[in-house]
């Protein structure tokens, strides 16, 4: 076996093994942090029969907060803008037609729509 060959194989693992390592390591993060604060919380209730206020406030302001329908429109507006940009940048480098990338700028300009709609609609069952 060459090193040709070699450093070829080491460049698909690389690509392709990135980012399963880097969602590992994050995952192991978040892994650790919520074991250490139920560790905490564990201790603190051994020790004394009941946890202060703004012990459970501050719990609670750390959990993750469930998305609503205006996080859907919030998140649909910026994909939405972002293929904006990346059209009108394709658009102006391309002498003011548009080329390529306005095609990949459909991918988070549709998503962005989908999200729109998502979110318009759940507020629309809100009220």
């Amino acid at each position: 076996m060459d090193w040709d060959s070699v450093t070829g194989i080491i460049a698909v693992l690389m690509i392709f093994g990135m980012p399963v390592f880097i969602i590992g390591i994050i995952c192991l993060f978040l892994y650790r942090s919520n074991a250490d604060r139920q560790k905490t919380l564990r201790m603190a209730i051994e020790k004394s029969d009941s946890l202060q206020p703004e012990v459970l406030e501050t719990l609670q302001r750390m959990q993750k907060r469930p998305r609503t329908p205006m996080s859907d429109v919030r998140a649909g507006i910026m994909l939405v803008c972002i293929a904006l940009g990346v059209v009108v940048l394709d658009f102006v480098s391309h002498g003011y037609s548009i080329g390529h990338l306005a095609g990949i700028a459909a991918i988070p300009g549709f998503i962005g729509i989908a999200l729109l709609l998502m979110g318009i609609i759940g507020l629309n069952r809100k009220s």
